[in-house]
């Protein structure tokens, strides 16, 4: 029967802890957690709704242009678009 290795079993769990924090921390600062800085981007995802499992409807904002468009693997078309002030009777 074989011994364990306590000192490997501390460099493997402390490996996969370094790996994880990496992990976290580039989605962190790549993607962020908070939407602090987010009001100075010109271009906002607003809302997405998933139609399907690959098919979606999002509203863009740019500037003060709203853009809805559906959004599929093969390619995105503009729905709609206008600008932020005008009010739209349904």
């Amino acid at each position: 029967m074989q011994s364990f290795d306590w000192g490997q079993f501390i460099a493997s769990t402390f490996s996969v802890l370094l790996l994880l924090c990496g992990a976290l921390w580039w989605v962190k600062r790549n993607r962020g957690f908070t939407t602090k800085g987010m009001d100075d981007k010109r271009i906002q995802v607003l809302e997405a709704l998933p139609l399907s499992l690959k098919h979606k409807m999002v509203l863009i904002q740019v500037d003060n242009q709203m853009v809805l468009a559906s959004v599929s693997p093969a390619e995105v078309k503009t729905l709609h678009a206008w600008t932020q002030g005008e009010h739209h009777a349904a």
